[in-house]
């Protein structure tokens, strides 16, 4: 089932990328609902992100702000890197996925990136709308996938081919267990 790979393939992507930008993989899951849905579990983002995800606590001139920017910018290649690697097996990238995906860490993007100052990028905040007819605000991440991947996708996609053999021994045996543990998928890493 094209599904299966598709999906094993993606959360593999998230993954190889994930651990060469620095978050560990704790585990991955395909498991099957209605949503197709592919799991790559990371540590929690640490407590500064979490807090400028609450809170919007850190501004360009906080010492922390660099530190939450780096981990937002390397989170986003990871996220890119499993629709690079859907990519590779299915011929396109699948937008939908990756807005979904991109839209697990929107706020606190939107609460680095839509700051004022040297690093203030509108096209990586949401654009919020009010839908009159449904009575409700409705968050389109649209301009924030179009710039992700116009800054990063072609560095992810180098990361992806360097790490080809590995992308695929996680997205074949995936495919067949359905769950690998994190010592799994590192276990799977050819020597370098």
């Amino acid at each position: 089932m094209d599904e299966d790979l598709y999906s094993a393939a993606r959360v593999a992507g998230h993954a190889v990328v994930g651990e060469v930008m620095g978050f560990a993989c704790q585990g991955l899951t395909i498991r099957w609902t209605n949503q197709e849905l592919g799991v790559c579990r990371w540590p929690p983002m640490p407590g500064p992100v979490f807090e400028q995800l609450q809170f919007e606590r850190y501004g360009p001139k906080d010492p922390e702000f660099l530190e939450i920017r780096d981990w937002v910018v390397r989170r986003i290649k990871s996220y890119l890197g499993g629709a690079i690697a859907e990519a590779q097996f299915s011929g396109v990238i699948n937008l939908p996925w990756l807005t979904t995906d991109l839209n697990m860490i929107s706020v606190v993007t939107r609460n680095v990136f839509g700051q004022p100052g040297e690093h203030f990028d509108e096209l990586l905040t949401s654009e919020i709308f009010y839908d009159i007819d449904l009575g409700l605000e409705i968050e389109d991440l649209s301009r924030v996938v179009h710039r992700a991947r116009q800054l990063w996708e072609e560095e992810v996609r180098s990361v992806l081919v360097e790490q080809e053999p590995w992308l695929t021994s996680i997205t074949d045996l995936l495919e067949q267990r359905k769950t690998l543990s994190g010592p799994e998928v590192r276990s799977l890493r050819p020597p370098a």
